[in-house]
This record gives C-alpha cells, sequence and structure tokens, in this order.
C-alpha cells in the first residue's frame, strides 16, 4: 500500500467500534508506519524548517505563551522564572531560545530527529541557546525521572501521533507527560482541527507530513480520560501561503 491508501485502512480501522485482535495489530503496526515516516521527513526537511521558521518567536506565539505563563503561575503559586519546562518536538529551537529570554532557565528541548539535534548543537556552540537545553528522545518514553517539570509542553508536536488502542500510541505519549509532570503541573497542547489521520502539505516548501487531527471533544476527552482537567482552550486560525490552519490549544493540568 501506498501513503494513501495506508492512510484511508487506518482511518477504516479507527472509526470501527470494535476491533477484532488482527485489526487492532494492524492499527497499531500503522500507527508506528506513520510515526517513522514523519521522523523522516523531519530529517529530511530540518533545515528547509530552520529557514523557513527560524528562531524568533511570532506575536501570535507570544500571545499564546503570556496566556500559558500567567496560568502556570497562579495554579502553581510561584514566578515562571523558577519553573521548569520541558519542550516536546523542540525542533530547531526557537522555543528554547524564546523561553530562556523570558527568564525560564530551566528549559528543555526534547526531539527526535538527529537532523534537528544538529542544529540545537550548533546553537549551543554559538551560545544562543543554554548548554545542557535538549537532549534526543522519544515523546513515548521521554528519558526523564518522574515528577522533574512545572510544564509540559506539546506544541504541534502531540498532533504527529495516531490515535489507536487503549495504552498505545497517543495514550502513551499522554501517560508519558503525565508522569515527568509534577502534581498540578500544566500541560500545553497544540493539536490541527479536523478528522483523522490526514496528509497535509502546508504549501510552505515542506512537503506533506502526517497529522492526527481532533476536534476540541476529542482532545478534552483523551485529556480528561488521563486525569488532566482542562483549564482553558484557545482557537486560532493561522493563514500560511497557500493554506489555513485551525489551531486548538489547550492548556490542562495534572490532577490524580
Amino acid at each position: 500500500m501506498n501513503s494513501q491508501e495506508k492512510i484511508k485502512r487506518f482511518n477504516e480501522l479507527q472509526e470501527k467500534l470494535s476491533l477484532e485482535i488482527k485489526e487492532k495489530q494492524e492499527l497499531n503496526q500503522l500507527a508506528k508506519e506513520f510515526l517513522e515516516m514523519t521522523r523522516q521527513t523531519y530529517e529530511k526537511i530540518a533545515g528547509t524548517y530552520l529557514d523557513i521558521n527560524g528562531t524568533k518567536m511570532i506575536d501570535s506565539y507570544k500571545n499564546m505563551y503570556d496566556i500559558l505563563f500567567k496560568i502556570a503561575e497562579k495554579e502553581l503559586k510561584k514566578k515562571i522564572d523558577n519553573m521548569k519546562v520541558l519542550d516536546v518536538g523542540t525542533g530547531p529551537g526557537r522555543d528554547i531560545k524564546f523561553m530562556y529570554s523570558q527568564g525560564i532557565k530551566k528549559v528543555v528541548g526534547l526531539d527526535n530527529s538527529e537532523e534537528f539535534i544538529k542544529i540545537l548543537k550548533e546553537l549551543e556552540e554559538k551560545g544562543e541557546i543554554p548548554k545542557n537545553s535538549f537532549v534526543k528522545g522519544d515523546m513515548l518514553d521521554i528519558p526523564f525521572d518522574n515528577e522533574i517539570f512545572d510544564i509540559v509542553r506539546q506544541n504541534a508536536s502531540l498532533l504527529h501521533v495516531p490515535i489507536t488502542t487503549k495504552g498505545e500510541m497517543l495514550d502513551k505519549a499522554i501517560q508519558e507527560s503525565y508522569r515527568v509532570l509534577k502534581e498540578n503541573g500544566i500541560l500545553f497542547v497544540s493539536v490541527k482541527k479536523g478528522k483523522g489521520v490526514q496528509l497535509i502539505d502546508t504549501k510552505e516548501g515542506l512537503g506533506a507530513r502526517i497529522y492526527q487531527m481532533h476536534t476540541i471533544e476529542s482532545i478534552t476527552e483523551i485529556l480528561k480520560k488521563h486525569c488532566f482537567y482542562v483549564l482553558d482552550i484557545i482557537k486560532i486560525e493561522e493563514q500560511r501561503k497557500e493554506s489555513k490552519i485551525d489551531w486548538i490549544n489547550v492548556i490542562a493540568k495534572k490532577h490524580k
């Protein structure tokens, strides 16, 4: 099967109310292939991604940070510069650089792309981001101990993880974020609005990438299932050259 055929088959399985054992195995296998395809895509486009997005924060993202920081300070009852933040799917370091400029000294970026890690090492050598501010790793198996971060950011990263069977893929990624968050820690999630798994080209020169689409109801239901209390939902419509993206941004708090 080619990519479109695999996506069609995956969505057929994902929409079924109940699955046979073999179908569950097929669903998870396709999801693993999608994750690997995504990783390989970012390995190929890392340099182009840096050229297009740069390492400077745009105003709409700054506004989202303002909302996140205010909520975090209120819920955790301490200043943002005393918090420890994990940025999952950190890419070429824009968010590490920005958070550090805002006084957050304990920022760690996580990415599974070797090409992005090379870019981050270059930024570290130039002194543009702090030393030891990034690690190579997988969001399904975060390489940190339990309960050490005040905030975990899943900004446009969790959206690459398909919804499959209980305890797998998206479930596992959210469980890992929960595990590394401190008590009452804050989770930020940004996903694209839509249905099923889609292969999308945003017409920016980055090619097509695989996304698990969400509705407000689907993403909040998943977070609640994993013991997160939703604090705020912010919808953003972003125009990117020839494409429009409807973002769903959710800020949630860990509870037992």
